[in-house]
C-alpha cells in the first residue's frame, strides 16, 4: 500500500511540474569557468524561468567579459511559496 501511495505522489508530482503555466520556485545558479559566482531563486512559469535565466546569463556575459557563461536551472522546482522562494 505504502508503494502505491508513493507511487500516485510521484505520478501527481511530475504531472505538475509538466504544467506550462504553474507557477513554481527554482534555483537558478550562474557558473563561470566551471565556478558557481551566483545563485538566486525565481518564482514563476516556466517560460517565465527561462526568460529570467537567459537576462541574468547576459548580465554574466557583461560582468565576466569573455569567460564563459552557463545558467544551471535546478531539475525541480524546490515547492517555496511565492513568499519563501527568495530565501
Amino acid at each position: 500500500m505504502k508503494k502505491v501511495i508513493i507511487a500516485c505522489a510521484a505520478v501527481l508530482t511530475l504531472g505538475l511540474m509538466s504544467c506550462g503555466d504553474t507557477k513554481m520556485c527554482y534555483k537558478l545558479t550562474a557558473v563561470v569557468d566551471s565556478k558557481e559566482v551566483a545563485t538566486t531563486y525565481v518564482f514563476g512559469t516556466s517560460n517565465d524561468i527561462d526568460a529570467y535565466a537567459a537576462k541574468l546569463k547576459q548580465a554574466q556575459e557583461l560582468i565576466f567579459g569573455d569567460a564563459v557563461v552557463t545558467i544551471q536551472r535546478s531539475p525541480f522546482s524546490n515547492l517555496k511559496s511565492e513568499a519563501d522562494c527568495h530565501e
